[in-house]
Formats: C-alpha cells, sequence, structure tokens
C-alpha cells in the first residue's frame, strides 16, 4: 500500500466531503465526476443541453491560482464571455474543479446566474519570494461572477471580511489551471 502524507490525506478527505456533503447554496446543482463521461452528462443536464463547450485557464496560471503569484500583476484587459452575443446579459454555466485524490476527480457546480470574463495579467513589478520560478510577463485567467447571491451561506469568510450579506453584491472568483468552465455552444 502506497505511504500517504498528512497533508495528502487531509485533501483526500476535504475532497471526500466536499462531494458527500457539500455546503448548500440555494438553487445549486452539483455533482462529483470521475469521468469525462459523467463529467460530460452532468454537465449537459445542468445546461439543459448536449451542445457545450469548454473553456479552461491558460497554463501560465500557476497550479495553486492568481493568488499564489508572488509578482505583481494589473489587469490589461477583460472580455466578457457571453451566451447572449453583444449583450452582457449573465449565463448558465457549471465549473468543474480539479479535487485532489488518488485518481481524477472533479467537483462540478452550477451556481447561475453568472458572468464570464477573459482577464488578461501583464506584471509590473517582480516579487520578493527567492525560490518563486520565474512567471510569465503575461497570464490570461478565466473569471466568474456569480450574480445572484441571495442564497449563499451567510457565515463565509468573504462575507464577513466585506461586511455584506448575501444578496448584496456578485461574488467573482479567478478559476485555477485544472479547472473547467462549460457553457451552450453559444458562447462567444
Amino acid at each position: 500500500m502506497p505511504l500517504v502524507s498528512v497533508s495528502m490525506a487531509r485533501d483526500m478527505w476535504s475532497t471526500l466531503s466536499s462531494c458527500e456533503h457539500p455546503r448548500e447554496v440555494v438553487g445549486e446543482q452539483k455533482a462529483c465526476a470521475t469521468s469525462l463521461e459523467s463529467m460530460h452528462k452532468f454537465v449537459a443536464s445542468a445546461l439543459g443541453t448536449s451542445s457545450i463547450h469548454a473553456f479552461s485557464t491558460s497554463l501560465d496560471v500557476p497550479e495553486e491560482g492568481i493568488a499564489s503569484l508572488s509578482d505583481i500583476y494589473k489587469v490589461a484587459a477583460m472580455r466578457a464571455l457571453t451566451t447572449h452575443g453583444a449583450t452582457k446579459e449573465p449565463s448558465n454555466t457549471v465549473t468543474c474543479h480539479s479535487m485532489s485524490f488518488p485518481f481524477v476527480l472533479f467537483y462540478c457546480h452550477a451556481v447561475n446566474p453568472t458572468r464570464i470574463y477573459e482577464i488578461t495579467l501583464k506584471k509590473v513589478k517582480n516579487g520578493v519570494v527567492p525560490a518563486v520560478k520565474r512567471r510569465s510577463p503575461v497570464v490570461r485567467a478565466l473569471a466568474v461572477c456569480h450574480v445572484d447571491t441571495s442564497g449563499f451561506d451567510p457565515t463565509l469568510n468573504y462575507w464577513v471580511k466585506l461586511g455584506l450579506k448575501p444578496g448584496q453584491a456578485s461574488v467573482c472568483h479567478f478559476l485555477t489551471r485544472g479547472d473547467v468552465l462549460w457553457t451552450p455552444t453559444l458562447v462567444a
């Protein structure tokens, strides 16, 4: 039997907990997928169509996510991706997050409506962490904004830190490398 570190065991426990007892967001659809087929089946069901398109963040983004960048970046460009052509209307999406587990496992969920953005970040200053591998001067990442947050858990850390309550603001976050964002194929 292979050895498992305490950290790895904690990550696997967290993954199992997320899949078996996820935090409830009113109206959220969710599933854990262990294959591309099961992911596709859930996504098609959640979006109501099998005509779907996948987006992912570029490989420039570290596995740990945008927040792990030690360098200082600024937003150089932002482009809205929508299912309604040129309009900025929120759309339905499914995001599948790669989870820490001994085999491929994705936590997929749909918290709709959402807005999707492709963000280009440009390095403006090198960081102070010498052990970090040199990063690309340009990083392209996807960001998702959950428009209706009225069903979110009011005890989540970001509400407390910002002094807000669910429904008072949208919640936006970057997707990490390995995450997959699914939309109906009409997204442009």
